[in-house]
């Protein structure tokens, strides 16, 4: 099959458009006028140079005039975008309902790396998320009953905890996304979905005090496993359940 590569391919180009939104958003600059620069000699990156992925290596990740090093975050941005449209497409196919999974993952991986970087997340980028999950949910064809419960779970669960800690623990912006997955993966795959997200976070959280060897005291954004452990159940969560309960009944 050709076509996945082909979403592989266009989702590097996307990427690449993407980290121009990530880091242009917080200062309110224009994200389609003006040519990225390199941030220590200020010289425009030339149209060669821009090639995803590929001019990185070419460059060997650094800047073409003055050999400043290029921060590994561009190109990982167009990977995870590339990878998700190449993963939605295998999943989906070249169909109808394919074109919004792909808007949903543009707006994935903006989030996952806004609140990794920034540690909030904008309104904007939450209201849409929310949106097209609802807008594919609409034409997914699963049962509606299922899809609601799916939601309230997700969404539910996570509001309980925000409500409890006053948004010690996490922000109003996580509930959303919550309810996004529980909407596109259903019922039963977004108790997996939670299961996932809390597992991922104590791991990481785990690590980073073996790393430092000291309580972690610095806020952590909790996002991006929320987005890790939404993928894994929208696109394998049956599949996971189902391995999971035969091997308990066997």
């Amino acid at each position: 099959m050709i076509y996945p590569l082909v979403f592989l391919i266009l989702g590097l180009f996307v990427g690449s458009f993407l980290s121009v939104v990530i880091f242009r958003y917080p200062n309110y600059k224009s994200i389609v006028f003006g040519r990225s620069g390199c941030k220590k000699c200020k010289k425009k990156i030339k149209s060669y140079d821009l090639i995803p992925l590929l001019s990185y290596l070419v460059l060997l990740g650094r800047c073409r005039n003055c050999g400043e090093k290029i921060s590994l975050i561009y190109p990982a941005i167009e990977l995870l975008t590339g990878g998700l449209f190449f993963l939605f497409s295998l999943q989906f196919g070249v169909s109808f309902i394919l074109f919004p999974y792909l808007l949903l993952a543009m707006l994935l991986v903006v989030i996952f790396i806004y609140d990794g970087v920034h540690l909030e997340i904008p309104e904007l980028f939450l209201w849409l998320i929310l949106a097209i999950s609802a807008i594919v949910t609409l034409f997914s064809g699963n049962n509606l009953s299922d899809i609601l419960l799916g939601g309230l779970v997700g969404g539910g669960f996570l509001g309980l905890l925000v409500g409890i800690s006053g948004e010690k623990w996490m922000g109003s912006g996580d509930i959303m996304i919550g309810l996004a997955f529980g909407l596109l993966t259903g019922l039963r795959s977004s108790v997996l979905f939670l299961f996932l997200a809390f597992s991922l976070g104590a791991i990481f959280g785990l690590i980073l005090i073996a790393i430092r060897g000291k309580k972690i005291k610095s806020e952590i954004a909790f996002a991006p496993f929320l987005i890790i452990a939404g993928i894994i159940a929208l696109l394998w969560g049956d599949r996971l359940i189902n391995l999971y309960l035969n091997f308990v009944i066997i």
